[in-house]
């Protein structure tokens, strides 16, 4: 898979009132006014993000795309009820959705992420794309006919896939993407005992020298794969004397 064709989304919780913040007062300036409805419930919004891999030119100037698809809010109108000193009774508020379920999820992807994405595309890549983000219960992939025909339609193949599940090391998001962890893991035969590398991302970026590909030893992967086909037995196999102890347990 080409990663150029991959785009990745995440969701973040942002609260409007932290709990704690930080002030710098002149010596007669009074603290500063917070006021909320609740110590116990505070007022929080939620952003999704897409990203992709920018396309840059010889010389390390953007070229075509620059890798940003959007930053989305979770928000829902509502009408005022009652008139207030902010707004007249019968205006359209927006408010921020504290409920973030599947039919959210479903919503956003429908009406903001695939648009965008479809929108920005670069011309020259083929239009078979992979959508990656982490196993959350409410990233559930919708079947039906309207959402199948934005993923499908304009000559599009979206696809979702989700990332590698208890690995965090892996998330393209966060340590993946900078930290070269994968070649780590391999030679830890996928145990996460070892101290995430630091290959120097910025100094490498700032002399020219940031490579677009990693390479692995072809020996630590086929040690990898000698490693998992012995851990990993057929159900089929077994020997005689294994048959008849589960024929005792029974």
């Amino acid at each position: 898979m080409d990663m150029q064709q991959v785009v990745h989304i995440d969701e973040k919780w942002f609260f409007l009132n932290p709990e704690t913040r930080k002030f710098y007062l002149l010596p007669n300036e009074p603290n500063p006014y917070r006021c909320q409805q609740s110590r116990r419930f505070k007022v929080k919004g939620m952003f999704m993000a897409a990203i992709g891999k920018p396309i840059f030119d010889p010389h390390g100037v953007v070229l075509h795309h620059d890798g940003n698809y959007g930053i989305f809010p979770f928000v829902y109108e509502r009408t005022a009820k009652k008139k207030s000193k902010n707004r007249k009774a019968g205006a359209v508020e927006i408010k921020a959705t504290q409920n973030v379920n599947k039919e959210a999820i479903r919503t956003m992807l429908l009406h903001n992420v695939i648009p965008s994405i479809k929108s920005k595309w670069p011309s020259h890549l083929p239009k078979d794309i992979w959508i990656q983000w982490d196993n959350v219960r409410p990233h559930q992939i919708p079947r039906d006919e309207e959402f199948e025909t934005a993923c499908h339609s304009g000559g599009f193949n979206i696809q979702f896939i989700y990332q590698p599940a208890q690995s965090p090391d892996l998330n393209v998001l966060d340590l993946g993407l900078f930290n070269c962890c994968m070649e780590e893991i391999l030679n830890h035969l996928g145990g996460n005992n070892f101290t995430p590398p630091h290959k120097g991302k910025k100094r490498l970026e700032r002399i020219g020298m940031l490579p677009e590909q990693l390479e692995v030893d072809k020996n630590v992967v086929q040690q990898v794969v000698d490693y998992l086909n012995s851990i990993f037995l057929s159900t089929c196999e077994g020997t005689e004397e294994d048959e008849g102890m589960q024929v005792d347990a029974d």
